[in-house]
């Protein structure tokens, strides 16, 4: 009976683990709340949809000659908000580059040799935004430099990799959110221009983006593997360890004791259960490898709580 109330215990800890902050979020069909304005201008809410239907075709271009202009005219609503304004990436985590906003500050995250996926480290400018003042943003990578200039003014001008677009790769251009999960931009924009060899691109323009009525709201909740992240590495061996009392208090919930492989089999069932609940709540991620390591962790725990039993019980039968 104590294993049982035990083993609850843990579920109910690991349910909390999971989805916590507990924000529900589940895939439903959205308004989509971009707006155009009188003036031309695109409008942001809490739930967007503004992106190119593919791959933009200057980006080809801009990998073979390594450089890219942005421009950006845009108005916040507010400053406390951290999300993406423009963005070039194929999913959640693989981006090319973004121009986002973190409260006052400008970020621009760019995928370079020596970055991960994301763009991170980003190129970060303080207290260069204001709530509903607009302000001009442009961006130029060119060869090896990377220059930042906010209304008129170079605030960055930083080394980068020489021709660091060779490694961007096919993707989608999002403006107010970002392609797939993350959280919305609210404000207003009404210059996104991108500029490379043979190409100058308003994405701000009528029917330069794909802006539907209606939309699914389905964010990426799969991580990648391998991980992009040292810190998601670590996280292997703290997911098998979680689970290792688990599997031990399977076997001992059940008399005569469990045996280890249907433990294991039983554990890896609520390990996958916890992950797909995840797909319900706001930012929560499912890791493929950390289902594989807790079934590890719970068949390591079945297998000691068996030789337990053994030992206890000599003639207790063997697995």
């Amino acid at each position: 009976m104590a294993a049982r109330v035990l083993l609850a215990g843990i579920v109910v800890l690991l349910a909390a683990v999971s989805y916590y902050p507990f924000r529900w979020d589940p895939p439903r069909i959205v308004r989509n709340q971009v707006v155009r304005t009188a003036e031309g201008s695109l409008r942001f809410g809490e739930m967007n949809a503004a992106r190119t239907p593919g791959t933009p075709a200057w980006l080809g271009q801009a990998r073979t000659s390594g450089s890219v202009q942005i421009r950006l005219a845009v108005n916040p609503r507010s400053l406390q908000q951290d999300a993406s304004m423009m963005m070039l990436a194929s999913n959640y985590w693989d981006t090319d580059f973004a121009i986002v906003q973190d409260h006052s500050s400008l970020q621009v995250w760019l995928r370079r040799p020596g970055s991960d996926i994301g763009g991170n480290p980003p190129f970060t400018v303080n207290g260069t935004l204001q709530a509903r003042r607009w302000a001009s943003v442009e961006v130029l990578v060119h060869g090896d430099s990377l220059r930042v200039q906010v209304n008129g003014q170079t605030r960055l001008a930083a080394r980068i990799p020489a021709d660091s677009p060779r490694v961007w790769t096919a993707g989608q251009i999002a403006l107010g959110d970002e392609i797939r999960g993350g959280g919305p931009w609210q404000g207003t924009i009404r210059n996104a221009q991108v500029s490379t060899r043979g190409y100058v691109v308003n994405y701000i323009h009528p029917g330069a983006l794909s802006i539907p009525g209606h939309f699914l709201y389905f964010p990426d909740h799969v991580e990648p593997f391998p991980p992009a992240d040292w810190e998601d590495w670590l996280t292997f061996a703290l997911n098998l360890l979680l689970f290792v009392p688990v599997g031990f208090l399977i076997v001992w919930a059940r008399r005569p004791p469990m045996r280890p492989i249907p433990a294991a089999l039983l554990a890896a069932g609520l390990s996958a259960l916890l992950a797909a609940g995840k797909i319900l709540f706001y930012q929560r991620h499912i890791a493929v490898a950390d289902v594989v390591m807790q079934t590890a962790g719970a068949l390591l725990g079945a297998l000691l709580a068996w030789r337990w039993a053994r030992h206890r019980a000599p003639g207790t039968r063997t697995l």
